[in-house]
């Protein structure tokens, strides 16, 4: 009888052990597995970040060299060059031309007015704007001036401009950074190709909008749901044009542009895919230096 209990001691001390042993490299197995499966993870995670980064920096390359080759189909062969030290306002007219039979050469037109050139179009929604300025001064009164500057842009084109403008923006954006160079020097430079600059009233009226995106809510706002690209435009060229403002003493609401030109040379300095970067950097450092 005590021989037996012997036996069955060592062998239960045995399964015990055997037990623990199994339980042992079981959790050593599980805690292997799930470090190589963690070291893999991370690995493939690495993989897929450098890759990422190197997605990127292609697309950096090859996004404006694609916009450079069409820029001759869009502007012509006078097409706009990444630097350009003075504006040739005769050069700057005949590219907003090329553009604006760019556009009529499209589809976007036919369906809003097949009569309409886009030249004209363009006008028209200028001309309304200038007619209808927005609320800079007193925006935060009352809710009612904040709803009306914030619904500004909507209620003054209505539905169908802006869905027609959201097109081309959308379909042309490859071209839009030069467009917006174009138009800007076209309309505050060269006077709409008059061959002189534009006058006080057009001015006031470019000076009006270019309060609305830097220094209200409502236009700040509009600007924050629009890309990150057309927004930093928008706020250099608005800049531009209070500088102007300022040269010809039209700058009634005293704005003043130096908390802005830091912030936006910052953007700009970190924006990728810019065609005319150095460009832009230069004319801010210029101004820096003007109001500092």
């Amino acid at each position: 009888m005590e021989k037996t209990v012997k036996i069955l001691v060592i062998v239960f001390a045995v399964a015990g052990l055997a037990l623990l042993g199994y339980y042992l490299v079981n959790q050593w197995h599980t805690r292997t597995v799930a470090q190589t499966l963690e070291q893999e993870r991370q690995g493939w995670q690495e993989r897929v970040a450098r890759l990422e980064t190197e997605v990127q920096r292609l697309k950096e390359e090859v996004g404006p060299r694609t916009a450079q080759t069409d820029l001759a189909d869009v502007f012509g062969s006078d097409k706009p060059l990444a630097q350009e030290e003075t504006v040739d306002c005769q050069r700057i007219t005949t590219q907003a031309v090329a553009f604006f039979r760019y556009l009529d050469g499209q589809a976007y037109l036919q369906d809003y007015n097949d009569s309409m050139r886009a030249e004209t179009f363009f006008e028209d929604v200028f001309q309304r704007l200038a007619a209808n300025p927005p609320t800079n001064v007193g925006e935060m009164d009352n809710l009612y001036t904040v709803i009306r500057n914030v619904t500004h842009l909507y209620r003054v084109l209505g539905k169908e401009r802006i869905l027609l403008i959201n097109e081309i923006a959308k379909n042309e954006a490859p071209v839009v950074e030069p467009a917006m160079g174009v138009i800007f020097n076209w309309m505050a430079v060269c006077g709409t190709g008059k061959g002189k600059t534009p006058d006080s009233a057009r001015l006031e009226s470019l000076y009006q909008y270019a309060c609305f995106f830097l220094n209200t809510m409502g236009g700040r706002g509009y600007l924050l749901r629009r890309d990150s690209k057309v927004r930093m435009l928008t706020n250099y060229y608005a800049l531009r044009v209070v500088d102007m403002a300022n040269d010809a003493n039209l700058n009634s609401l005293g704005i003043d542009i130096r908390p802005h030109l830091d912030y936006l040379f910052y953007d700009i300095n970190n924006q990728k895919g810019l065609l005319y970067r150095q460009r832009y950097l230069t004319q801010l450092a210029a101004l820096k230096n003007k109001y500092h």
